[in-house]
């Protein structure tokens, strides 16, 4: 039997594909807040002054999970967790062009050879061929076979691309440039270094321009104990406080 849809529901069908090709990747990309969970982090970035783009927040200890903050105010500087489980938790805050990041990559102390840098390094250089471009930024492990290292990096496809079919600027058209930051985790296996998982941040469509962006590790979003409240860790200034 035929079913006829009309003209406000193919209107209502097309809004729903535009807003997921939006973002595509950051559907049910994050964690859900806890709504049993009273605690939560607020607060306010002084410096730099643009508006943030996102900031996330990742407890140390379990890297797959992985929160997204709400960002407020008239230059968006105002950002607040909430529905947090006690716990630390380590901030990551984009802008456009910059990233700055405060994740505990190596619970214990860096270990990792030279060698071992070269070699993850070529084992990253390796993955996912669709980004022609990756930028470690930081690394930090233990050094062995069977031992775990992490990084912080982008993935970048720094040429146009096109995903099925559309116009340059709508869904699915021809994009500039690809983005992505990723918190990579990899394992000695021996002959080198293997990926074991990784974590897509923030996933975009950005001009080559703005591709690369500016990395800058802080220690202020770094270790943020959360309780039973909510947390104010007050005005940061991001580019005095490294």
């Amino acid at each position: 039997m035929a079913t006829t849809i009309g003209h406000g529901m193919i209107g209502l069908l097309l809004l729903a594909v535009s807003a997921v090709w939006a973002a595509p990747e950051r559907y049910r990309l994050y964690t859900q807040p806890d709504p049993a969970a009273q605690g939560g982090i607020t607060g306010t970035i002084l410096m730099p002054s643009q508006p943030i783009e996102q900031i996330l927040a990742i407890p140390p200890d379990e890297p797959r999970l992985v929160y997204k903050g709400t960002v407020t105010g008239a230059g968006r500087r105002e950002f607040s967790f909430s529905g947090l489980p006690m716990r630390k938790y380590d901030l990551v805050v984009i802008y456009k062009d910059r990233l700055y990041e405060g994740l505990n990559l190596e619970r214990g102390d860096d270990t990792l050879t030279s060698l071992d840098h070269q070699k993850i390094t070529a084992t990253i250089d390796k993955a996912e061929p669709y980004f022609t471009r990756k930028i470690i930024h930081r690394m930090q492990g233990k050094t062995g076979r069977g031992n775990l290292a992490r990084c912080i990096a982008t993935f970048m496809r720094d040429r146009p691309s096109t995903v099925g079919h559309g116009t340059a600027n709508g869904p699915g058209g021809n994009r500039t440039s690809r983005r992505t930051f990723r918190l990579v985790m990899l394992k000695d296996v021996g002959p080198g270094w293997q990926v074991v998982r990784s974590r897509d941040l923030y996933p975009s469509w950005t001009t080559s321009a703005s591709c690369e962006a500016t990395h800058t590790y802080s220690k202020s979003l770094s270790r943020i104990r959360v309780t039973r409240s909510i947390k104010n860790i007050g005005n940061l200034n991001l580019v005095s406080l490294q």
